[in-house]
């Protein structure tokens, strides 16, 4: 997501302070909750989801948990952690609202590489409290925490280097043997060299491009399985930001515990293009995929579908019968919540338009189809 849209997003949830410290009270079953200053909103009690546990492995096409169920993340990304102007508040409280109200099993944090490794090798102890709260919030709540290593907002690298190995380093010394913990290992490699070909094989294999080495993915799942002896399941995102998989299946990466990410698909809203990009990955038993990030809201931009009243009900259907999860972004005003209120889902009404800016979104047929499929009621 852009700059502007993150600061946006910080503005607004320094402003929603108040609501969420009422819904905190309500939810400790505070006195003065029960008795709501005129005006303010009643939130609803939390909802009762399932939940997940590890250690979690790969089998064929799926990922079973610690007891043998297969584990489909249903969840929702936490922006707070990924500017350089970081605020561990901003993901408490995503994943806290998350967790009351959008039956997920999972969070996922979008975590700064530049934040760890401010000169580039050296950890900040400072963000890494700030990580470790986090992730303390969402196990508290007894979610699986995905950690995304992300560089838009801080070097705008486009593929992992030298230095991303230095911030999993660190984290496997942390989290490398927690069983709740995913490494999602880059998000959104965006290497473009000219050549689709030249693209997947640096995204593989790794190179150099304008004078710049970087690695491939098969080099740094290698890295931090193997090297650091992380035991966690890894996401691996695909080249062109995430928005395509259609050839993992010549560029495979060797180590165990892999699963493969698509983001934002790109192509034709239908499902001729979505079992091209990923969905193949599952009907040809090659390996297991998940939508990592995913989201649609009426903005100039590529995630909104202007179609979208009926193609993203198609999706979540799509998804649903090949049983791929996901992780929503996010629990922002005008994306994902119509007001500061996490209860408060945005809509797909007539109209709905990719030239306007914040008014509508998809945040209720996620919210009910997270309820559908994870309620555990």
């Amino acid at each position: 997501m852009t700059s502007a849209e993150r600061r946006i997003a910080t503005r607004t949830w320094r402003r929603t302070g108040a609501a969420l410290a009422a819904a905190a009270a309500v939810l400790a079953g505070s006195a003065a909750a029960t008795q709501p200053g005129a005006g303010a909103p009643t939130p609803p009690p939390p909802v009762k989801c399932d939940k997940a546990a590890g250690p979690f492995h790969v089998s064929g096409t799926r990922v079973l948990e610690a007891h043998g169920r297969a584990f489909v993340p249903y969840g929702v990304t936490a922006t707070g952690l990924a500017v350089r102007n970081y605020s561990v508040s901003v993901a408490d409280q995503q994943i806290q609202g998350a967790a009351w109200y959008w039956c997920v099993n999972t969070v996922r944090l979008q975590v700064a590489q530049g934040n760890l490794l401010p000169n580039g090798s050296t950890e900040s102890a400072a963000f890494m409290a700030a990580l470790k709260d986090a992730v303390r919030t969402a196990e508290s709540y007894k979610l699986v925490v995905v950690i995304s290593d992300q560089t838009e907002e801080t070097g705008f690298q486009p593929a992992p280097t030298r230095e991303t190995e230095f911030f999993w380093r660190d984290l496997s010394h942390v989290y490398g043997r927690d069983p709740q913990v995913v490494f999602d290992l880059f998000n959104e490699p965006r290497l473009r060299t000219g050549s689709i070909a030249a693209d997947w094989r640096i995204w593989q294999s790794g190179g150099t491009y304008r004078g710049a080495s970087y690695v491939g993915m098969q080099e740094l799942a290698h890295y931090v399985r193997h090297d650091e002896t992380a035991q966690n399941l890894f996401w691996v995102e695909g080249p062109h930001f995430a928005t395509t998989l259609n050839q993992v299946s010549t560029h495979r990466l060797t180590v165990p515990g892999v699963v493969y990410d698509i983001h934002h698909p790109s192509g034709p809203h239908d499902t001729f293009s979505w079992q091209n990009d990923f969905g193949y990955l599952l009907t040809e038993h090659i390996a297991p995929v998940v939508d990592g990030e995913w989201t649609n809201y009426t903005a100039h931009k590529s995630e909104c579908w202007p179609d979208a009243r009926t193609t993203v009900p198609a999706y979540l259907g799509y998804l649903a019968k090949l049983r791929v999860g996901m992780t929503v972004w996010a629990l922002q005003k005008g994306v994902m919540i119509e007001s500061g209120n996490f209860w408060d889902p945005t809509h797909i009404r007539s109209g709905y338009s990719c030239e306007k800016i914040l008014d509508q979104g998809a945040g209720s047929l996620i919210m009910s189809w997270y309820k559908l499929r994870n309620d555990a009621s």
